[in-house]
């Protein structure tokens, strides 16, 4: 009935798949899970080889780093139930009943999208820009307020889906590189009209990445984001805001500004008071400044 995948890139998610396992097993249906790596570093391999131990689980090594939407889409074709439920490898487990939940919905919609946790506190200084940013955004993904926009409000990190619209709407593989892979299948649900279910059934974020690293993320994501910029139309922010900006000839003042205060800004953006004002204003100012580059 329930395949449950895991894609994993240098993550140990030994203890995700053994909660999971447990709770899989009390819902008293077939069941398997499947962890794919996308070629990590021999280091975590040795570790998540512990899954191949633990009944109805695989440990599935890739070859070559393919990607985030096409070892989703690898994982799709490999498993062997009806229903699948992709969750992402630094999720963790903050219900029991976390899969009763999913299993007591399975004829409500097509797709049924969870919800996300972050630690009620900062765990280090370190990682302040990506908790400020999603402890500030925490309350705009109430299940409530995402059914009021269920394909744009699409995540991929905890999301259960039918085996019927999985082959109907996969995920895009020409997004090879971090970024929008979700926002690009949320699109392609909705012009299939799949049927979609927004639910609080919560995974924890256990992996907030340092300051550093969530910048260059979010750099490489406004990158994906202009490559794809054709099939995304309006549909971010960002690019709905360049929208605003080039009709009211304002991209030049935008990047005349992004130019002179960029490296005040990485300062800021990487210390331990990061200013979210700053960062929207850094993410706007990065995509003007890249779009006149690859003009």
């Amino acid at each position: 009935m329930l395949s449950i995948l895991i894609p994993t890139y240098n993550y140990v998610c030994v203890k995700l798949v053994t909660d999971l396992q447990q709770q899989a097993e009390r819902l008293e249906c077939p069941y398997e899970i499947l962890v794919a790596d996308d070629a990590s570093e021999d280091a975590f391999k040795r570790e998540n080889r512990k899954i191949n131990g633990i009944p109805n689980c695989k440990y599935i090594e890739l070859q070559e780093n393919v990607g985030r939407s096409r070892i989703r889409n690898i994982l799709g074709r490999l498993a062997r139930y009806d229903f699948f439920l992709f969750l992402d490898c630094d999720g963790g487990i903050v219900n029991a009943d976390f899969l009763a939940r999913y299993k007591a919905l399975l004829d409500k919609a097509d797709v049924i999208c969870g919800s996300i946790l972050h630690p009620s506190k900062q765990p280090s200084p370190d990682v302040s820009l990506r908790y400020t940013y999603e402890k500030h955004a925490e309350h705009k993904f109430t299940a409530q307020k995402r059914m009021q926009h269920p394909y744009a409000m699409f995540r991929s990190f905890n999301f259960l889906i039918s085996r019927s619209a999985f082959q109907a709407c996969p995920f895009d593989e020409t997004i090879r590189n971090y970024g929008y892979e979700d926002v690009m299948m949320g699109l392609a649900l909705g012009r299939a009209n799949v049927s979609v279910l927004h639910i609080d059934n919560p995974l924890m974020n256990e992996d907030i990445e340092k300051n550093a690293v969530f910048l260059h993320k979010t750099e490489e994501s406004l990158r994906t984001l202009y490559v794809h910029r054709q099939k995304l139309g309006y549909c971010t922010g960002v690019l709905r805001l360049y929208g605003i900006l080039q009709r009211m000839h304002l991209i030049f003042s935008i990047l005349l500004l992004y130019r002179l205060l960029r490296r005040v800004i990485r300062r800021n953006l990487l210390g331990k008071r990061p200013s979210l004002g700053l960062f929207a204003f850094y993410k706007i100012g990065y995509y003007c400044n890249l779009a006149k580059e690859r003009k």
